[in-house]
């Protein structure tokens, strides 16, 4: 169902930039919840403004986020644009002092200056983020004239819709004190052992995650052992509300959209160190079928840090004529490109660093290409 697709794809359908998509989904409501609260338990939002799935994971990942924020930061700084809107009507207009001001005043005295043209980065990118996401829209002004002098203004409207952007929770978060109570708030009134519980947790993941794993430590009754023994059912779900597949494997799973789905994010993007790290991939898989390198029990692969770093060194240095000019090594330092490669590895959920070892998740070889020439 393309309306699924949409939901699933987007943070929210914003009533002003997509009315046909907001009355289609509006006046097919009452279908949408019920499939979406059996399946995953998601609320479905409904007002003036917009509509919005909360789409809340089955399982905190460390990749997870907003990838156009870089820091710490910028995250507190977007809280902080929050609580600023929070007490603004829809429409009314602000000027960027006023954020500068309200924002400096949260943090310790002196810990945030605009001086500081890091601290103006960061603050560029968050508001970028809410003018993306149409919270705020700009009425007159440029950002890029904030980043050169910290005395420059923008006047800003806002949209009203920021106040839907964190979710309600249905309990005190004062009484949270680790990151998985916010993931099990939703279900406090309902007990955990409960099939549903359960299996909402279990198509969150599959739906949000790059796989569902079977981890040391997990017994024969972990979420990776149910969707082994109700994959068809499973799969009978899933594709019921769009088209895919469910791959299952001796310790992974995964949920492989079809060529017409539209959901999700692309891999890779239009960057090179996309491309490469797909060789990367390919590299490792073509070690693992020659017996270089060896699955351990749940289908990974753990390297020394330095041995990663080495391999994708390597690849970069075999296939340098191939890369844009900027990537080149005679106008970049390997060593800076290969790090860059490993770290997009772990923001994608493709791999992890542990201490000085790497540790490769199954994905990675489900996920791998070459380029059409290569060149020693």
């Amino acid at each position: 169902m393309r309306i699924i697709e949409e939901l699933m794809n987007r943070r929210w359908i914003l009533k002003s930039q997509d009315p046909q998509l907001y009355y289609e989904i509006k006046d097919n409501a009452k279908e949408l919840k019920k499939k979406l609260q059996e399946k995953f338990g998601y609320a479905l939002i409904i007002n003036p403004y917009l509509v919005k799935l909360e789409k809340i994971p089955g399982k905190a990942e460390g990749w997870m986020g907003i990838t156009e924020f870089e820091t710490l930061m910028e995250y507190q700084m977007f809280c902080y644009l929050l609580m600023l809107l929070e007490d603004k009507e829809a429409g009314e207009r602000f000027i960027l002092s006023n954020i500068c001001e309200f924002i400096q005043v949260q943090f310790p005295k002196g810990e945030l200056e605009w001086t500081s043209l890091r601290a103006r980065r960061q603050l560029v990118r968050v508001l970028q983020y809410a003018l993306k996401m149409g919270m705020i829209i700009s009425r007159e002004g440029d950002e890029d004239y904030f980043l050169k002098d910290e005395t420059s203004d923008i006047l800003y409207e806002n949209t009203g819709v920021s106040r839907y952007f964190i979710r309600n929770i249905p309990k005190d978060i004062m009484d949270f004190h680790e990151p998985e109570d916010f993931l099990q708030s939703e279900w406090f009134d309902m007990e955990e052992d409960r099939g549903i519980v359960r299996r909402q947790r279990i198509y969150r993941r599959l739906m949000l995650s790059c796989g569902v794993y079977h981890t040391a430590g997990e017994d024969k009754d972990d979420d990776f052992g149910y969707i082994r023994n109700y994959r068809r059912n499973i799969e009978n779900d899933f594709q019921s509300l769009f088209p895919c597949q469910l791959h299952v494997h001796s310790s992974s799973a995964f949920l492989v959209l079809e060529e017409d789905c539209s959901m999700g994010k692309g891999f890779p993007k239009t960057h090179a160190y996309y491309d490469l790290l797909l060789i990367v991939h390919d590299d490792l898989r073509k070690r693992v079928k020659t017996s270089r390198l060896s699955l351990d029990q749940h289908e990974g692969i753990t390297l020394r840090l330095e041995e990663y770093l080495a391999i994708v060194q390597r690849l970069i240095k075999k296939n340098n004529a191939l890369l844009p000019k900027k990537y080149q090594i005679e106008n970049r330092r390997v060593e800076d490109s290969a790090m860059d490669v490993c770290n997009l590895a772990q923001t994608l959920g493709f791999a992890q660093v542990q201490q000085e070892n790497v540790y490769i998740y199954p994905v990675a070889g489900k996920i791998t290409g070459t380029y059409a020439e290569v060149t020693e």
